[in-house]
């Protein structure tokens, strides 16, 4: 069984739990900073969390050279880890 550590991050003004191996542990919080930066700049609030996530996804896809950083960020399940905690 491997370790898990739970991490608590606020996003859109929601306050979000979540557990991840310890070596993610960073990675997790960079990318919530970034989320929250992207959020801050959308007006329409109401599909803001839709917009952020495709704005990050189209900038991770459109980028013609991978820093080793974001390389080894797998945005789609960081994605899906934010939103599930979201809806509950």
């Amino acid at each position: 069984m491997s370790k898990v550590e739970t991490v608590s991050l606020r996003i859109f003004g929601r306050d979000l739990t979540l557990a991840c191996p310890p070596k993610e542990k960073d990675n997790l919080i960079k990318a919530a900073k970034l989320f929250n930066e992207e959020l801050d700049n959308i007006n329409d609030k109401n599909n803001a969390l839709i917009i952020a996530g495709l704005t990050l996804a189209n900038k991770l896809l459109s980028s013609d050279t991978k820093s080793d950083k974001v390389s080894d960020l797998d945005f789609s399940k960081l994605i899906n880890k934010i939103e599930k905690a979201i809806e509950k």
